[in-house]
C-alpha cells in the first residue's frame, strides 16, 4: 500500500525541472548559480577548470552563452542529417549534458543537508479526546491506514502542519549549531524529533501542548498560530538546544521591547527564533507581497516558512524567480524511534529525515497563510536583521516598532487556526511554567504585559466565558490524554 501511495504522489507531484538558467537559486540565504555542472571529462581530454559553487548571474549567463555557442558550432560541423545517419549507419553526436537541465550539484547537496520531517506510521499511541475528530476518514481508508480506536498511531491526513513546523525548528537548530550531515551532533538533533513522547519535539508533545495551550484536539489540523505556540512551549520546556522563541504580533509586527525581554537583552542575549504568523491575502498571496516573501528566504537570518497549498502544509526553504522550493511532508514513513544513545541511529534512520528531491510551486499557487521564521543568533545579528528589514525596497509586511501597544489595531481577519491580523478586544495571556514543572493546564490568565516572569511570550485567549467552557471540557479529557506525555 505504501508503494502505491508513493507512486500516486509521484504522479501528482513530479520532481521540479531546471528550465531557468538565468535566475539564481536561493536556499536560506545562500545564492547558487542555476547552471548545471559541466559534463565529466572524457578520458582523453584534460580535466576542465572547476566551476565555483557561487557565481554571479551575469557570470553564469556569460558561461551559458559561450557554452551554447560552442555546442551549436560543433553540432553544425559534425552532425549528419537524420537521413544520412540512417543510410550510412553513423550515430548522431552526443547531446551535451546541459540540455538535460539537471540541477547544480552544490544546490542539491544543500537540499540534502537539511532535515525533513514527514508523516510517520506505527508510532506510540496519541490518545484521542472525547470530542476529537474521527479516527477513520475516507483518506485513511483509501490508504489502508486505520488508527487504533483509543487514539492515533499515525499522523497521516492531519499532521502536515506539525511536520512542517518540526522541519522549520529542526533546520533552525541545524543552522544554530552549524551541524554537518552525518555528524554526531546531527544525530543528537534528530533524536529530539523522534516519534516518541521522550523526544522533546516529538509529534506527541506538539499534539499535547496543542491541546493544552490552543484547544487543538489530537487528530485535528494545526494552523500557523498553534504550530508557533507549540514550538515556543517545547523550546521553553527543553533547555538543551539553548533556543528561545519570540512570536511576533499582529500583521507581522515585531516589538523591540518584548523581543529583548524574551531574548535576554544586550547583556544576556540568547539565540532566539522569531516566528511571524501572517496571512498575505484572502485566497492567494497578494502579488504586491511576492518580493517581500522572497526577501524572507534570501537574508542570512532566514530559516524557512511553514505554509503550502490550501489545507496542505509544506516547508519552504528557497526560491528561483517565481518558483518556491519546498519539502512535502505528505509521504508516510515508519516511525522514527527515540534513542537515548543517538549515535546508534542507523544509516537508514538518518536517511529517512533527508531528501535530495527538488520540488517547487509557483508563488501564485501558494496559500496566503503561513508561519515565517528568522534565527537571531546575537545582538549584531539582531541589528543586521532590523537594518535589512527597514531597508527593503518594496511593499513590506514585517513592521518593527520600539514598543508593543496595549490594544490591537482592529480590522481582524479571523480564520480558524491562523494568526489574527488585528484584535478588537483587550489581549489576555497564557503563561508557561518553567522547565521541570509538570503542571499541564492553564496556569493563570491575566491582563497586562504580553510576557510572563519567565520571558515566555503570552497567548491571546478567548473571553472569560469561552475560556471557562473550554477549560471544563479539557479537565474531562486530560486524564486520558496526559498518557501521551508520560
Amino acid at each position: 500500500m505504501d508503494n502505491i501511495q508513493r507512486f500516486v504522489n509521484y504522479l501528482l507531484d513530479p520532481e521540479a525541472v531546471n528550465t531557468d538558467l538565468k535566475s539564481p537559486l536561493w536556499s536560506l540565504g545562500i545564492e547558487y548559480s542555476p547552471i548545471p555542472d559541466p559534463p565529466p571529462p572524457r578520458p582523453a581530454s584534460s580535466r576542465p577548470l572547476a566551476v565555483p559553487q557561487h557565481i554571479t548571474v551575469a557570470s553564469a549567463q556569460s558561461r551559458l552563452s559561450s557554452y551554447l555557442a560552442n555546442a551549436s558550432n560543433a553540432l553544425r560541423k559534425s552532425s549528419p542529417s537524420p537521413e544520412q545517419a540512417n543510410s550510412e549507419g553513423q550515430p548522431l553526436p552526443e547531446v551535451p549534458e546541459l540540455v538535460t537541465m539537471s540541477w547544480p550539484s552544490a544546490f542539491v547537496q544543500n537540499i540534502g543537508s537539511k532535515l525533513y520531517m514527514t508523516y510517520r506510521t506505527d508510532f506510540p499511541l496519541i490518545p484521542r479526546t472525547s470530542n476529537g475528530p474521527s479516527l477513520i476518514t475516507v483518506g485513511s481508508l483509501l490508504r489502508g491506514q486505520i488508527n487504533d480506536k483509543a487514539g492515533f498511531t499515525s499522523d497521516v491526513g492531519w499532521g502536515c502542519m506539525v511536520r512542517s513546523a518540526q522541519t522549520l525548528l529542526a533546520n533552525t537548530l541545524i543552522a544554530l549549531h552549524n551541524t554537518q550531515p552525518g555528524s554526531t551532533e546531527e544525530k543528537n538533533i534528530i533524536s529530539w524529533f523522534a516519534d516518541d513522547p521522550q523526544a522533546p519535539f516529538s509529534i506527541q508533545n506538539f499534539v499535547h501542548y496543542g491541546w493544552i495551550a490552543c484547544g487543538k484536539h489530537p487528530g485535528e489540523w494545526f494552523g500557523p498560530s498553534a504550530a508557533a505556540r507549540c514550538m515556543q512551549i517545547t523550546c521553553s520546556k527543553f533547555k538543551d538546544p539553548s533556543l528561545l522563541v519570540y512570536i511576533g504580533g499582529d500583521a507581522g509586527d515585531v516589538y523591540e521591547d518584548s523581543f529583548m525581554r524574551v531574548s535576554g537583552g544586550p547583556e544576556d542575549f540568547k539565540p532566539t527564533l522569531i516566528l511571524l504568523g501572517i496571512r498575505l491575502g484572502i485566497e492567494k498571496i497578494t502579488p504586491v507581497y511576492h518580493e517581500a516573501l522572497k526577501f524572507c528566504l534570501r537574508i542570512p537570518q532566514a530559516v524557512g516558512i511553514a505554509g503550502g497549498r490550501p489545507s496542505s502544509s509544506h516547508y519552504f526553504f528557497g526560491y528561483q524567480n517565481s518558483n518556491f522550493f519546498y519539502f512535502d511532508p505528505h509521504y508516510p514513513r515508519k516511525a522514527l524511534p527515540y534513542r537515548a544513545d543517538y549515535e546508534s541511529y542507523t544509516d537508514d534512520e538518518v536517511a529517512s529525515v533527508h531528501t535530495r528531491r527538488v520540488r517547487s510551486i509557483k508563488v501564485e499557487d501558494m496559500d496566503p497563510s503561513m508561519l515565517i521564521g528568522f534565527l537571531i543568533r546575537n545582538m549584531d545579528d539582531w541589528k543586521d536583521w532590523i537594518s535589512r528589514v527597514e531597508n527593503f525596497q518594496g511593499r513590506k509586511f514585517i513592521h518593527i516598532s520600539k514598543s508593543e501597544p496595549m490594544f490591537g489595531q482592529g480590522n481582524s481577519i479571523n480564520t480558524d487556526g491562523y494568526v489574527d491580523l488585528g484584535l478588537n478586544r483587550r489581549r489576555r495571556s497564557l503563561s508557561v511554567e518553567p522547565a521541570g514543572n509538570d503542571s499541564e493546564d492553564f496556569e493563570h490568565i491575566a491582563l497586562g504585559d504580553d510576557e510572563d516572569e519567565n520571558g515566555v511570550q503570552e497567548l491571546e485567549s478567548e473571553d472569560d466565558g469561552e475560556l471557562q467552557d473550554r477549560k471544563s471540557q479539557m479537565d474531562e479529557d486530560d486524564i486520558d490524554f496526559d498518557k501521551c506525555a508520560t
